[in-house]
């Protein structure tokens, strides 16, 4: 289960059981298939609940860090968060990712976690959540230098070459925010812009950049 930022997490929490549950049988957990301690979801979740389709060993039961990671962390309620095998911190918005997201890969020992605010419909992050990477409503994806690169860029266009986000959605930069630049910089600006190309054709991951970005 440590291989789960979310029982990483639990564990973290003090080992919390699953109060709105009756006390766990033996059982196989439907989303990480560990057999042990399980409790019913139909005591958790309504039937509604869009993440059934997505466990592979069931839909009826979950161990007791499964099902606290959807109980604890509701979706209109879940905070950008970094987790690792010890911590677990939440950020007030996006921006609290930024110097771990943009210095390099996230390493094997952690994840993180980002509501997209514009986002209309929520989903449950902390269960998507996987070692190395970002996980976001609707997308999970490996964290490596390039994307850091890719952020550090888009944060420096932003704060220091006084990109708007409306700019940045163009595939090259307008010539008035070149001219009003040190010539100089016209490299360093043009590289920046080209890189994020692969990030404004994926909209949730480009709204995700947006808000970890953002100027304080």
């Amino acid at each position: 289960m440590l291989s789960d930022p979310a029982a990483a997490a639990w564990i973290v929490a003090g080992r919390p059981s699953i109060a709105q549950a009756p006390p766990p049988i033996e059982g196989l957990c439907g989303r990480c298939g560990d057999r042990g301690p399980t409790v019913t979801t139909t005591r958790i979740f309504s039937e509604k609940f869009t993440g059934y389709d997505a466990w592979p060993y069931g839909k009826r039961r979950l161990c007791v860090p499964c099902a606290w990671a959807y109980v604890s962390r509701r979706p209109t309620a879940t905070l950008p968060m970094l987790i690792t095998a010890t911590t677990v911190t939440e950020y007030p918005d996006g921006r609290g990712l930024a110097p771990v997201l943009s210095t390099a890969a996230l390493p094997s020992t952690a994840a993180a976690i980002l509501p997209v605010r514009s986002l209309r419909k929520h989903r449950y992050l902390l269960p998507t959540a996987q070692w190395g990477h970002l996980a976001t409503d609707r997308i999970v994806v490996r964290w490596d230098g390039t994307a850091a690169e890719r952020l550090t860029g888009m944060a420096w266009l932003r704060d220091d070459a006084g990109a708007t986000m409306g700019q940045l959605d163009q595939p090259a930069p307008p010539a008035q925010l070149l001219t009003a630049q040190p010539a100089d910089t016209w490299p360093r600006i043009l590289s920046a812009w080209t890189q994020l190309q692969p990030w404004r054709e994926n909209p949730t991951l480009w709204l995700a950049a947006r808000e970890i970005t953002d100027p304080t």
